[in-house]
């Protein structure tokens, strides 16, 4: 996956930024959601530079969307690193116990200076931030089982931050999504392309598939075969295997297989899970 420097930073994420710098101050604990299917580039810099000393716990959100032996050879790397992860399926696991397990420990200092002054038992100040369509408005709903944030499979639904009491134990602060600056090699950029975090009209649709298509031949030469009846397309052409696509889907313009059209459909049956537990990024790889 190779394409040149991308720069997409949108002036609502820069005065959003700001605004976030204002608010960590307040919050006891920062929980950054990174999509499981590409655990580094849905990563942000910009974000870890805002949490400053303030712990954080990095959330692999949609994990039945990825390999599952993918996301725990990564969960078990970020063990070995030091950094705090959890990965699990924001739609079915109860992630209020999953965060209080795994916060108790980040709040330690919290925690002990509550004892120490005969304080009582403080409710939890949590951020969540992180880049754009990984979840993080799904995960609030989660935790407060009804919906209180919005929701949406695309780029920028989030776009001004509020605070939610979950219980007597946590209070979440919900915020818009904030991408990188640029992307050096541009592979990054068109990882978030391929899971929803930029908008789509950013990078050319055919070139996203033939990247997709590129990567699904190394790695997953048969996950096109229950959708698109491909049984393998390890040794096929990327154009041949969209105009497949076309053909099984009677995707045409006038009377031809419409690549264009195929394109999406690829694009969109992955980056809504439906092509199978795909990872885009492999520890090591």
């Amino acid at each position: 996956m190779a394409q040149q420097n991308i720069h997409y930073f949108p002036g609502h994420m820069s005065k959003a930024l700001e605004k976030m710098r204002g608010f960590v101050k307040s919050v006891d604990l920062l929980v950054e959601v990174v999509d499981g299917r590409a655990p580094l580039s849905s990563q942000n810099p910009l974000l870890k530079e805002l949490a400053g000393g303030k712990p954080v716990l990095l959330l692999l959100s949609k994990s039945d969307y990825a390999d599952p032996l993918v996301t725990k050879a990564w969960i078990e790397l970020f063990k070995e690193e030091g950094i705090p992860a959890v990965a699990g399926n924001l739609k079915k696991d109860r992630f209020v116990k999953l965060l209080s397990d795994a916060a108790e420990p980040l709040v330690a200092k919290k925690r002990a200076k509550e004892q120490r002054y005969g304080m009582i038992h403080q409710p939890i100040r949590v951020m969540i931030i992180g880049i754009p369509n990984v979840g993080k408005s799904t995960l609030i709903n989660n935790l407060a089982a009804k919906k209180k944030a919005k929701v949406g499979n695309k780029a920028g639904v989030t776009r001004a931050e509020q605070w939610i009491k979950l219980n007597d134990d946590f209070i979440v602060l919900d915020t818009p999504g904030i991408l990188p600056m640029n992307y050096p090699d541009g592979a990054q950029a068109i990882r978030l392309a391929l899971l929803g975090s930029m908008k789509e009209e950013v990078l050319p649709t055919i070139d996203l598939s033939i990247a997709l298509i590129g990567y699904l031949k190394e790695n997953y030469p048969q996950s096109l075969n229950e959708r698109f009846g491909i049984e393998d397309i390890s040794n096929m052409d990327s154009g041949l295997v969209l105009r497949l696509i076309a053909e099984r889907r009677l995707l045409l313009e006038g009377s031809n297989p419409s690549e264009e059209k195929a394109a999406y459909a690829l694009i969109k049956e992955f980056k809504d899970g439906i092509l199978g537990s795909i990872s885009l990024e492999i520890p090591h790889a």
